[in-house]
């Protein structure tokens, strides 16, 4: 039976957070859809807490991972098990802020096929769900190609893509777990065009975990990763400037720290 949508969720330790996010899945308007969870072998209540959603909606798949396979993988292994035509996805600290995301990305893309990317806007919040700032990336594919070397242009829960596209990228790249949605974006801008929705789709989580290490480790898989798509995008060389002098600040909070 083929589905219009599948959405793909990768935990670990997350039984906090996941049941937020999996409500914001039940709560869409468009109901199409299958929602597969990836438990990377949490060590907590995530398994129990998934089961007692799975008892009321059969849409819900669990799978868990033997071992703990980080993430990238994760997310081949959700790839790969989704019937869909499109995959959105759902990190299990994010929400979804607005019940007819699933629809109004579905109509894009059916609308518009020779898009295989669609964003949409995003609201922050911290570990409580507390606001802290709201955003927009740009919106056209002319002006996401102008700025996507300089900045990711699409946070990961706010996206629907192209399953087939996806797959003919070769999905996400396993030698990354950061950046490994930025690397995606980008190989998929080679196949096809990308857009964001003008209208907040998605609340993004923000906690824990040292900022300043993760950024460091960031930044340097994000110089890594638009070394590859110099030649496919414009503005590199700025956009290299810009990251490395970022990289040495970063270094230096490290050192000094």
């Amino acid at each position: 039976m083929n589905l219009s949508i599948s959405i793909i969720t990768i935990t670990r330790n997350r039984a906090g957070f996941i049941s937020e996010a999996i409500e914001s899945a039940l709560e869409q308007s468009f109901s199409d859809w299958e929602l597969i969870v990836i438990d990377d072998a949490s060590e907590d209540d995530t398994r129990e807490i998934v089961e007692e959603y799975i008892v009321r909606d059969s849409r819900i798949k669990y799978f868990r991972n033997d071992g703990h396979l980080r993430i990238s993988k994760s997310r081949n292994k959700a790839l790969g098990s989704a019937r869909g035509e499109y995959v959105a996805v759902l990190d299990s600290d994010d929400v979804w802020s607005d019940r007819d995301k699933l629809k109004k990305q579905y109509g894009f893309l059916e609308g518009n096929k020779d898009y295989v990317l669609i964003g949409g806007g995003v609201i922050v919040i911290d570990e409580y769900g507390k606001e802290t700032r709201r955003y927009f990336n740009r919106e056209s594919d002319e002006n996401i190609r102008g700025k996507i070397l300089f900045q990711n242009q699409f946070a990961h829960s706010s996206v629907m893509f192209r399953r087939e596209a996806a797959l003919k990228a070769g999905g996400y790249d396993e030698n990354l777990n950061i950046g490994e949605d930025y690397d995606l974006w980008l190989k998929l801008g080679t196949l096809g065009k990308m857009a964001n929705i003008k209208e907040h789709l998605l609340k993004y989580r923000v906690h824990g975990g040292n900022v300043t290490l993760k950024r460091v480790e960031a930044l340097k898989n994000n110089i890594a990763i638009i070394r590859k798509y110099k030649d496919r995008y414009p503005n590199y060389y700025l956009a290299y400037a810009r990251r490395a002098l970022r990289l040495l600040v970063y270094r230096l909070i490290k050192f000094v720290g």
